[in-house]
Formats: structure tokens, sequence, C-alpha cells
């Protein structure tokens, strides 16, 4: 464990030292990034990479090998080569969680952004919004170490109150190498700097090779995973459902598993967020099916149909953020496009996120205070690129 403390001290160094490098050259974009020495709160064990303040323009990072690096906009990105997504470094997915903007990632860890006072409310959006200070955020890395880069996250769910991994050995686009893991799911807990490994009970019993490969709540709140036999090639795959996973499931069909991964009902929206979507056809979103809401009101990101026949088979996705406490509402497609609302402008009005590149797309969206987080990606049928995440000051309203 002082091996790998010393370890990611020394990555932690590295990075500070790389963003530190670019801050001249970013000045001119409204932002200003600063070595996390006295500034940072207390309250967390983990690592702070920086301390990003208010500006008009956005702040792009990439992600890499040792976290994520500075640079002028997905354009300049290092243009990592393809590879199949279980391989890339990309943001999995994003979740409010007790007054910090949490992100998963893949073969990394968690990236936080938290506010800059031990103690301060990160989610409302009322508090010293007129102040020049509002938009400073603390962003954190607490990676996985370096061993996370053998495995596959694609699952990020709650798990007893604290965000949560799980880690698996992907063996769709090649040949398991990796060793198995004695635990696969890993939570993000405020007294440790790295993620710790947590016991999930419904994953306890499994036969002799087999793994979770992934764990989902579904529209009707039961819980729904897949296993896999990693001991022999094409191993077989079994699915289970279960109402708490605190408990074993029991064995469920293939055709059952993949209706847990169909949208929530229309009338599940809470009523707020149903009459901001409502607007969506008026907008010219007509075409959009299926709406992910992401919420500090929810425990977790959550899939709706905009209309009673949207399935699960490839539906065109809005990426949506709801505050109930202030109203406020976004919603953007994958291109940038999109529409929002607030307690000041109740009524939708169209905007748009920065262009991107061709061949690359916003992945979803989430807001801290009032700092909007974007995540990108460069993708190309299976594989991705380059890959981060995007911040950007909304204003004091």
């Amino acid at each position: 464990m002082k091996i790998k403390a010393a370890l990611g001290v020394f990555l932690l160094f590295l990075l500070v030292v790389s963003c530190s490098k670019k801050e001249d050259a970013n000045a001119g974009n409204g932002w200003t990034v600063y070595k996390p020495v006295s500034q940072v709160p207390e309250g967390t064990a983990w690592p702070a990479l920086a301390l990003l303040e208010t500006g008009e323009n956005p702040l792009w990072f990439e992600l890499g090998p040792d976290g994520p690096g500075l640079i002028e906009s997905p354009a300049e990105a290092g243009m990592a080569p393809y590879v199949p997504w279980p391989d890339a470094r990309f943001v999995i997915d994003m979740q409010v969680w007790e007054g910090f903007l949490v992100m998963a990632v893949n073969r990394d860890g968690f990236y936080v952004l938290g506010p800059t006072t031990a103690g301060q409310d990160a989610d409302t959006a009322k508090a010293d919004t007129a102040k020049a200070d509002t938009a400073k955020a603390v962003l954190y890395r607490v990676s996985g170490m370096g061993f996370w880069n053998f495995y596959t996250a694609e699952s990020f769910f709650v798990w007893k109150q604290k965000p949560a991994v799980l880690l698996y050995r992907n063996d769709f686009f090649g040949e398991v190498t990796a060793p198995p893991l004695t635990q696969q799911v890993f939570v993000l807990e405020k007294f440790s700097p790295v993620p710790l490994e947590s016991s999930i009970p419904a994953f306890e019993d499994f036969p002799s090779g087999w793994e979770a490969e992934a764990v989902r709540k579904g529209p009707d709140g039961f819980w729904f995973y897949r296993i896999k036999d990693k001991s022999k090639a094409d191993g077989e795959i079994r699915y289970f459902r279960s109402a708490d996973l605190a408990e074993a499931g029991e064995k469920i069909s293939v055709g059952e598993w993949r209706n847990s991964n169909n949208p929530e009902r229309p009338e599940h929206i809470p009523r707020t967020a149903a009459a901001f979507l409502s607007k969506t056809a008026l907008l010219g979103f007509g075409g959009v099916s299926t709406v992910k809401i992401t919420s500090p009101d929810f425990e977790g990101p959550r899939f709706f149909a905009l209309d009673a026949t949207a399935g699960s088979e490839n539906p065109e996705l809005l990426y949506a953020f709801f505050r109930e406490k202030d109203s406020l509402a976004l919603a953007v497609l994958p291109d940038g496009r999109g529409f929002s609302s607030g307690e000041r402008e109740p009524e939708p009005r169209l905007f748009s996120l920065p262009p991107l590149p061709e061949g690359f797309v916003y992945t979803g969206i989430a807001v801290f205070r009032n700092i909007l987080a974007a995540s990108w990606e460069e993708q190309q049928d299976a594989g991705i690129g380059a890959a981060g995440f995007m911040v950007f000051f909304m204003g004091g309203g």
C-alpha cells in the first residue's frame, strides 16, 4: 500500500506540473487553473488536481493515462488511436452525490468536482450566485492506482449510498489476460484517496470462474445483473433479477434482461421535468424518443420514454439535467443542440454547447452549482479515440 500511495503522489505531481505549464496558454479563455495548495478545502482525502475559477469560455480536459489533461479544445486533443470501447478511457456516467459532481471513468477511477469551502452546499443554484467566486470548483482525481487499466467499468450505480463501479474482465473483443478480482465493486469514500473494494452479497455465490459483467436498475425498480463463465472460451452467460443486491437474485431469461434496459414510462417523469420536456417537439426536437435524466433528486441517472411506444433498440437520446429546488432544467442532443429553463426564465429557450469536431459527440451533462459539465467522445463504430469532459460557467442565474 505504501508503494501504491507513493506512486499516486508521484503521478499527481506530474499532472499538476502539466496543468501549471498550460496555465499561461489557457489564460485567455476566461478560466484559470491553480495548483492545489492551501486552497483545497478539508473534508475529503481525495487528491486534488486543480482549482477551477469562473470564466466565460469552456475549459476542456482530455482523458489520458495520467488523468485529465488540459487542452485548448477537442480539436487539439492528442488524438488517441481508436480502440474498442472496453479498452478506452471515457466518462462512463455522471451523478450528483452529497454536494459533489462525480464522474466515473473507464480504465481510471472517479473524477469529482467539489466546492471550495468545506461543508458548502454545492447543489443550490441560489447561494451567492451574484458573487464572482461562485463558479470556483475543486477538481479531484480518485484513481484506481493503475490496476483499473486492465478491467472494464461498464456499470456506474449507487451502493449503500456511495457511488459504485463494477469492474470486470471483458472478453468480447479479445482473450482475458487480467487476473480475476477478489471483489469486483469499488466505491467512492470521502476518507479514502483511492476507490475501495466493496462486497455485494448478490455477487458472492457465483460458481468458480464466473464474474458479474453488468448491473443496472430496471424500470420496475428491480436490480438486474449479467454474469459470465470466464474459465473457458465462449463461456455461458446467465441473467438474474433481485429486489435488493443485499440478497441473491433469481435467474431470468435473456428477454427479461433486455427488457430491463427499457426506459421508464412517460408518466414516471417528475411533474416539473415533464412540463419542461413536453416542449421538445415545439422546439424542433420532435424525433427524440428517450431522455436520460441526471438529477440530485435521483439516486442515479434514469431513462424515460417521451412517448409510450419508445423501446430500448437504438433510441434517439436526449441528455437532460433537472434540479427540483430551483427548477433548473437543461437538455441536449449528442451534437450539442439543446434547451434550458429555470426560475428566472421558466419558459424553455434554445441554446447550444460549443461545437465539436466531426466524429465527436457529447455523451452526457450535469450541473454543479452554476457550472455545467459535459462529457464528450470521438466515436467510430464500436471504438473510441479521444475522450474527455468540458466545464462551463453558466452565469449567476
